[in-house]
């Protein structure tokens, strides 16, 4: 290879392990918001509840007490502006309040003469509840929605805990990354080397004496026959690669599909299915991932258990893109 064809797979090496770097720092601080609000949802009710009333003390909510106003458990009284509002937490990793329980709320509030309401969980509240909210004067808030202001209030110590392993996920696949650039490189490289002999053992053959004509008194005909007919000189080197082991395969597959957007972490759990954490119910694994699995024939009909998010109702779903 030439100093111009080492140059480009120099540069061919630097781009893709540059690129795959500089995407995967961009990816961090959603993989951090992700662990962040995991956290939070799994805090114990008290600290979470002390964390929301840290919140609305930032927004101008101040705690006060009632005698005539009895609490139920989860229940805070606050004032701001002279009125007055009723913090709950129906606490439960799987509860997701719907229209009926706001609407319910709603007239609890009115019926014990609060002027406005403030429902807090530690997961997602679906985004119609928003706007029904609204309706009934009770505000709605969450990890999912309210991450930036809950992060706000977190110690660095909480903070370098949360974030400490997708950091360190991102170290792991930035050296994965670099390492394909490297193996592309080397590719692009054995490549051009075989290119280059071949071109040099078809510029040998060419200036070979023997390719000139020493039967030039023969007959035309039969000479231009003769240099009709291959020669075995000619025929290229065989530059088939043999593919990658099959664990190989499976690794680089989860990296890929690691790497798509609303994907947290893959794993295989068996040799024939591939967990996959996603971040958002709407994720389509349809859609996302089986265009990478139908590109191996030797994995195309993994199969992949879909693990919903964290606070979710949506149950583990499993699939196949390919029968076997």
């Amino acid at each position: 290879m030439g100093p111009a064809d080492w140059m480009w797979v120099v540069a061919v090496f630097v781009l893709a392990g540059a690129g795959a770097s500089l995407y995967l720092r961009a990816r961090l601080p959603r993989e951090e918001r992700a662990a962040g609000i995991a956290a939070l949802s799994a805090m114990e009710e008290r600290d979470f509840m002390h964390l929301v009333l840290s919140l609305l003390h930032r927004r101008g909510y101040e705690r006060t007490y009632d005698q005539k106003l009895p609490l139920q458990p989860g229940e805070y009284l606050l004032e701001r502006d002279g009125q007055r509002w009723l913090l709950s937490s129906h606490y439960s990793r799987a509860y997701a309040p719907g229209s009926t329980a706001i609407a319910e709320f709603g007239s609890q509030l009115r019926q014990r003469g609060i002027q406005g309401g403030v429902l807090a969980i530690p997961g997602r509240f679906p985004r119609a509840a928003f706007g029904l909210a609204r309706g009934h004067r009770v505000q709605l808030i969450d990890t999912a929605h309210n991450w930036p202001e809950l992060e706000a209030l977190l110690g660095e110590d909480q903070l370098e805990a949360i974030n400490a392993p997708a950091q360190a996920r991102m170290r792991r696949q930035t050296r994965v990354a670099w390492s394909a650039a490297a193996a592309i490189a080397l590719v692009l490289a054995v490549v051009g080397h075989d290119r280059n002999r071949q071109e040099a053992q078809e510029a040998t053959v060419a200036a070979s004496p023997a390719a000139a004509a020493p039967g030039a008194s023969a007959d035309p005909a039969t000479a231009g026959s003769a240099a009709a007919q291959p020669s075995a000189v000619d025929a290229p080197p065989d530059a088939t690669l043999a593919p990658l082991p099959l664990e190989q395969r499976r690794t680089d597959l989860a990296e890929a599909i690691a790497s798509l957007p609303h994907v947290l972490a893959t794993e295989w759990t068996t040799e024939s299915t591939l967990r996959v954490d996603v971040d958002d119910d709407d994720f389509d694994p349809k859609e996302r991932l089986c265009p990478l699995l139908e590109a191996d024939p030797d994995l195309r009909a993994s199969r992949i258990q879909l693990q919903a998010p964290a606070g979710s109702t949506r149950p583990v779903r499993f699939l196949q893109c390919r029968p076997y």
